[in-house]
């Protein structure tokens, strides 16, 4: 059986954030068909796929190197500090 992290790891996040916005455009048709109460019901899935593509963020091990993009983020902050002083 898979963990949920391994089934996660199927679905990119895009498709999450899509189907977050394909639920925000259902809901608005919904809505100007006169279908207010399933409007309001798939107007709450957005928030849920949202959460699911940032559990997947925080959740999924990075393959990026911290260290590194740690140290550039550092560099260009300071950069931006001195330039504006």
């Amino acid at each position: 059986m898979k963990t949920y992290l391994e089934m996660m790891e199927d679905v990119p996040t895009r498709a999450y954030l899509s189907a977050a916005l394909g639920a925000i455009g259902l809901s608005m048709l919904l809505r100007l068909f006169g279908k207010k109460d399933a409007a309001v019901f798939v107007g709450q899935w957005p928030p849920t796929f949202i959460l699911f593509a940032l559990a997947y963020k925080l959740l999924r091990p990075s393959d990026e190197d911290v260290m590194t993009n740690g140290h550039e983020a550092v560099h260009q902050a300071s950069n931006l500090v001195t330039a504006t002083h």
